[in-house]
This record gives structure tokens, sequence and C-alpha cells, in this order.
């Protein structure tokens, strides 16, 4: 796992010596999937070591790209990594949540709003503490502790990102590709879609629920609202999941998933 993330750092210098022209789009695309792909492995394997080198590489391809300078090739570098993400079912929000538990920044990355819930529960958890502290009555305090705690349980419970999970969640026996097959035989193309000659890669974000159903779908990234509600409403009618396991005990799980639309030639 190391030395796939050495590697990239080494493919980093070696732009830097020859890279004196603007990269092509081609380019700053593959190194994009090159970087998300290795982040998401980084993540996968839970070594703190390897994420935080695979963060490094990363952005060592921004500025020997010299991406951060220009707003065209920043455009293309993000696009093609947040799709490269999504191949792996996850999306730059969940990675960056991940990162921020482990102390781990990644600039490039938008906030994530778990992190922004997670904060909040903990200024809510710190509110009831305080607010006991002031009265007089001990088993106020305890009272609000418990709350506090209750809280707490209640952000423990969200479901957990797909490539985390100890025990992924399964589709008829098979993995995520058995869930993609399934989608793609149930999708019915829109005529006015067809007829407008519309293509394009719908990204939708469910959870799998404790009991294996599928909840919550929702359009993540549009491509034509026609196109967008096939695709929840394929999804939405998805027979149940084997859920996922952590530590022994079923949990929901997101889970990222693109619908692509693409017409016969």
């Amino acid at each position: 796992m190391k030395k796939i993330f050495s590697l990239l750092a080494v493919a980093a210098l070696v732009l830097v010596a020859c890279n004196t022209k603007k990269p092509s789009a081609e380019t700053v695309s593959a190194e994009a999937a090159k970087a998300a792909n290795a982040l998401v492995q980084a993540v996968a394997s839970g070594d703190d070591a390897a994420i935080k080198e695979a963060v490094a590489a990363k952005e060592a391809v921004l500025k020997t790209l010299k991406i951060e300078d220009d707003d065209e090739l920043d455009a293309i570098f993000s696009d093609a990594f947040d799709v490269a993400l999504e191949d792996n079912g996850v999306n730059e929000e969940e990675i960056d949540a991940l990162l921020k538990l482990r102390g781990i920044e990644l600039p490039a990355l938008a906030k994530a709003a778990v992190d922004e819930a997670a904060a909040e529960t903990a200024d809510k958890a710190e509110e009831i503490v305080d607010a006991a502290a002031e009265q007089i009555s001990e088993e106020a305090a305890k009272k609000a502790a418990e709350a506090a705690e209750a809280v707490e349980e209640v952000v423990e419970e969200e479901e957990i990102p797909f490539i985390l999970v100890q025990q992924k969640p399964s589709f008829e026996g098979g993995d995520a590709s058995a869930f993609t097959k399934w989608v793609n035989s149930q999708i019915v193309y829109p005529q006015a879609a067809q007829a407008a000659g519309t293509e394009g890669r719908v990204v939708l974000k469910f959870k799998v629920g404790k009991d294996g159903s599928v909840q919550n779908v929702k359009v993540i990234k549009s491509v034509d609202p026609e196109l967008d509600a096939e695709a929840v409403r394929v999804v939405s009618s998805s027979p149940a999941w084997t859920p996922g396991q952590q530590n022994g005990e079923p949990v929901a799980v997101s889970y990222t998933f693109p619908v692509i639309y693409k017409l016969a030639n």
C-alpha cells in the first residue's frame, strides 16, 4: 500500500521536471483519478500513515500541475476527482468527515455536512452540561450529563460511509456490481430524453437500513429531471439487501451510487 503512494509522489516529482507547458485536460483528469483511487485505498486500509501519504501525494500533484493557479484546470481536476470517488462508492463529504475524525486535513475538499452536524451536537451537549452545572441540585447535573450522552449516541447511530463499514451490505448475494446490474435491468430510458439525445451520470445517495431496506434515496448530482426521477424510482424499488455490520451488529450504511444513461450508437 505504501509503495503505491510513494510511486504517486515520485510521479509528481517527475512531472515537475518535465511539465513546462500547461498540462492537457486528459493529463489532469488522469492524475485526479489516480489521487482519488489512492486515497480511497488508503482510507479503506485504516493505516493513518498511508492516508497521510496519499493526502500529501494529492497536494503534490496539485502544486506540480499548477492547478491551484488555473481555474480551468482546477475545475477539470475537481470533477475527475469527484467521479473517481463516486466510482468507488463514496463522495467527498464522507471522505472529508472520516479524515477529520482521524485528525487529518484535506484542504482541497469541502467541509462535510456530517462534520458540521457532529460539531453542532457537541455544542448542544456542552450547553446541557453547563446549564446543569449552574444549578445547585446534583441530580439536575446528573440528568444533564445523561442527556449529553444520549445526544452523542444519536450521532454514533448515524449511517456509516460504505467504504469503512467492517462488513459491507450485499445485494442478492453479490457486491455493489450486482446491484448495478439489477438497476440497469430495471431502468426505462424516458422517451423524451432519448428524443433529445440526453445522456449523462445521475449520482444518487441512499441508505441501506439495519433491516436491509433501501431508504432516503436522494439525487446529489443531476443530469435531467426525467432521468433523475427514473433513477430514483428504480433504486427506491430495490429488493432488500443483506445489511452491513459493525462490531457484529447490523448498522445503517450510506452509499453513493452512479446511474449512467447512454444512448446506443
